[in-house]
């Protein structure tokens, strides 16, 4: 690439680096994770992060989380599991970045639109499952299905968990706001 295109792109780059961040791609839990179970011999550890989630295709970066959980159950060689147990939220490894995560948004709105028709909606033929206070969210259940799967696994060496250099752990709600969970369990040696 040469001429005007190349003079853009590193004028573009040297804005970027000279401007403080503005945007913020995901949320950071607070507060303390609750341990559930630990052992020393083999190293085990497994802790339950509460968050209360605002918004639909809303992500949460528990990166940190995992860390710190992995750095306390003093797993040195092993992997770390990051699951959620509601079946409209995923936990993904990708790049956190506001502009790609609003691409995201709009991209999985287009794949899998709001108020459009879907069976699990649909009282009058569904018969599984069903509670009082059912939401209309099949398509929340369809975007976690094709987005990702309720967990991730990495590798531990070292103590170190084994990420790419853009690579972030983020729990994402497909749903509305909502009470969720989310565990981290460390195993090894």
């Amino acid at each position: 690439m040469s001429g005007p295109a190349t003079n853009h792109l590193t004028q573009s780059r040297i804005l970027l680096t000279d401007q403080t961040p503005t945007r913020q791609a995901t949320r950071v839990p607070a507060g303390e994770p609750t341990v559930l179970s630990e052992s020393t011999s083999p190293a085990i550890r497994t802790e339950a992060i509460h968050l209360s989630t605002s918004e639909p295709n809303e992500f949460w970066d528990l990166t940190g989380l995992v860390r710190d959980v992995v750095a306390r159950s003093e797993v040195r060689h092993g992997q770390v599991t990051v699951y959620t147990p509601h079946t409209t939220t995923s936990v993904v490894i990708n790049e956190s970045e506001t502009g790609f995560l609003n691409d995201y948004r709009r991209m999985i709105q287009e794949a899998v639109p709001e108020g459009v028709y879907y069976e699990h909606d649909d009282h009058a033929v569904r018969t599984e499952n069903l509670q009082e206070d059912e939401f209309i969210n099949g398509h929340a259940h369809v975007r976690q299905l094709m987005v990702g799967q309720p967990s991730v696994t990495i590798p531990v060496v070292d103590g170190e968990v084994l990420l790419g250099q853009w690579q972030r752990v983020m729990f994402v709600e497909m749903d509305q706001a909502r009470e969720r969970r989310a565990f981290i369990h460390a195993q090894g040696v």
